[in-house]
């Protein structure tokens, strides 16, 4: 009884240990592990850092963190931070929230002139997107979509700086209208936009802007994402109401429509690929579908 008493109790003692050991290596972790971080996550490998930031390192400087911890000054930490759109205070670890986000529920007019000046900029051609959504009724996961800016390129592999605008509910039928008019200025403007089916936590993580995002040959990437045409949210009305809440009395889908008329008549699901009048018929048959 004694020896398995004092069994359980060390083996209380390994646990308690461990994780502490855990939260002081997350708590150690340099400044300097972060800013390289934010690099790969933008598809700048450790070595091309020098070739993107300058400011005289070397790459001897950044051949391991605790070399780059004693270069790094204020210039550097707010020339990364501010070629990649990261908040400062995260990378100083005085705050979760990597990106900082943008809301435009309700307001399509404001987001039209976000991607027009970010098109202006950038150019459409240095510019694509991704939808991050759920496939289910779901009120309570917020969607993303990510525009994706190519900066540069080093040796032909281009590195990314990326623009997170959330706040839209997809299953809610108000939301669904302003998504689609979102991405269809997007394809107005020549600026690409796909949809990503991802579960919900996954979601819901990347739209809070508190994590980097992950990296691929094509700039963001998600290995477990089931595409999708985003642009149909615009012209094809199966798609459109595919997953709004129908609420009582399907009182959900008709909102969507009333409020996809509402945006189609200000110009803004004009994608520039589609004959407006085949689409107003096609969504009027699915008006009356409903009634």
């Amino acid at each position: 009884m004694i020896f398995g008493e004092i069994e359980s109790f060390v083996s209380l003692i390994e646990r308690a240990t461990k994780s502490f050991k855990k939260r002081d290596k997350k708590h150690q972790e340099l400044l300097s592990t972060r800013l390289v971080s934010v690099f790969e996550s933008h598809g700048v490998h450790r070595n091309q850092i020098p070739n993107v930031i300058g400011h005289g390192l070397t790459f001897h400087d950044v051949s391991c963190d605790k070399r780059l911890l004693e270069k790094l000054d204020n210039d550097i930490l707010d020339s990364t931070c501010s070629l990649f759109g990261i908040n400062r205070d995260w990378l100083d670890g005085a705050s979760e929230e990597v990106f900082s986000t943008y809301t435009f529920y309700k307001h399509p007019q404001k987001f039209n002139h976000f991607l027009s000046e970010l098109v202006t900029k950038c150019g459409s051609e240095n510019l694509d997107g991704v939808l991050l959504t759920v496939d289910k009724v779901d009120r309570e996961t917020e969607s993303v979509l990510i525009l994706q800016e190519t900066l540069g390129l080093i040796n032909n592999k281009p590195y990314f700086r990326y623009y997170l605008c959330s706040g839209w509910v997809f299953s809610y039928w108000r939301s669904r209208g302003y998504i689609a008019a979102s991405v269809a200025m997007c394809w107005k403007n020549k600026v690409y936009v796909r949809g990503l089916y991802l579960d919900a936590s996954t979601v819901a993580h990347y739209a809070s802007g508190k994590s980097l995002l992950n990296f691929g040959q094509d700039g963001v990437h998600f290995p477990n994402g089931v595409r999708w045409y985003a642009e149909d949210l615009a012209y094809v009305p199966d798609v459109y109401l595919k997953n709004v809440d129908p609420e009582e009395n399907k009182f959900g889908l008709n909102a969507a429509l009333s409020l996809w008329f509402q945006l189609n008549s200000k110009g803004f699901l004009d994608t520039g690929f589609m004959n407006n009048d085949v689409v107003l018929k096609r969504f009027n048959d699915a008006r009356e579908k409903l009634a």
